[in-house]
């Protein structure tokens, strides 16, 4: 047969796919997916501006070393950029949650203004989160509690708090907050093994692969920015410093992520030889978080950022610096 054969022209789509064509004219008509900032800086440098839609963030670590401080954070600045921003929590209620953003902005008065002094109104936030006081009667007799809910009511109406269940909050229902949120809009979980998929017959594995690839599917398919709090195994808990492995289902879940930052205290993560002498550095170090970027798809990894805690306040400090010490690396340096 002659080699001068011409194939039939292909159709403009096959099996529901787009054509080339159509995939560079859209990509010449519009802007490809969003950046949302976290307000950490340098983290933001590093991301190239911040978080990306499309794309799953994961963020995990050892119980208490400030997981749902730093997404909730992050969760308030997104909606104080002006993004469609929902926090999805399987471990609080609304009003918890309410209470540490409420306690962040007075976190941020106090840092912003000498002298400030936020004990009794950190009291008075904790009792009417327990409902032993109303707001209302205590904002004229407290200003810093009135400017913290004026802060607050800047991004208020663009941050959906809901509280999640393990029995009645599945991937149907984050499925519909995304549909609700929009293209650019932001969805945090809190946290992943948290939802409920699968049934008994599954491992842990196995199920964190599925809702890791679940919660993928929701960036795509709405565009979404989707940020989720992950687990350690039991090989996590007892470790100096977490590693990816060391995550429940870590191999789906590296797999399927783009982002994935694990947080660790830097008292336990910077060799000893940088304080075993000196005890004034080694109290210093109890009061940082190393912030490290294990997983980037689309720029660098492999970078440690600290940033210092204020957790009376619920939050971090957002401006934080890169590391300078060196870190222990089980495979490398193990003491």
């Amino acid at each position: 047969m002659s080699g001068t054969h011409k194939h039939a022209a292909p159709p403009a789509t096959v099996a529901g796919g787009r054509s080339l064509t159509d995939v560079v004219l859209g990509l010449e008509d519009s802007a490809v997916g969003t950046i949302v900032p976290t307000g950490f800086d340098p983290l933001d440098k590093v991301l190239d501006g911040g978080l990306r839609s499309r794309d799953l963030t994961l963020v995990g670590g050892a119980p208490g070393v400030g997981k749902t401080v730093l997404t909730l954070q992050w969760a308030r600045n997104s909606a104080l950029s002006g993004s469609n921003t929902a926090y999805v929590c399987y471990e609080h209620d609304e009003e918890a949650l309410a209470s540490r953003l409420l306690s962040v902005e007075v976190g941020e008065v106090k840092a912003a203004e000498d002298g400030v002094q936020s004990v009794h109104t950190l009291n008075v936030i904790q009792e009417v989160s327990l409902a032993e006081r109303r707001l209302g009667d205590e904002v004229e007799d407290d200003p810093l509690l009135r400017d913290a809910l004026e802060r607050m009511s800047l991004y208020a109406d663009d941050l959906a708090l809901i509280r999640a269940s393990g029995a009645n909050t599945g991937m149907d229902e984050l499925r519909e907050i995304a549909m609700q949120l929009g293209p650019g809009g932001v969805l945090f979980v809190d946290y992943l093994q948290k939802i409920p998929i699968g049934d008994d017959s599954w491992t842990d594995a196995e199920r964190s692969i599925r809702q890791a690839e679940e919660l993928k599917e929701l960036a795509m398919d709405y565009d979404l920015v989707v940020v989720a709090v992950t687990a350690a195994d039991g090989s996590g808990l007892n470790v100096r410093r977490v590693r990816p492995h060391h995550l429940r289902g870590a191999a789906g879940l590296t797999y399927e992520a783009d982002l994935i930052f694990l947080l660790n205290e830097k008292s336990y993560t910077v060799s000893k030889r940088h304080s075993a002498y000196d005890g004034v550095q080694a109290q210093e170090f109890k009061r940082g978080v190393v912030v490290t970027i294990e997983k980037n798809r689309r720029g660098k990894s492999g970078v440690d950022l600290e940033f210092r805690k204020d957790f009376i306040h619920f939050r971090f400090q957002a401006d934080g610096q890169f590391v300078q010490e060196q870190l222990i690396d089980e495979m490398m340096h193990p003491e």
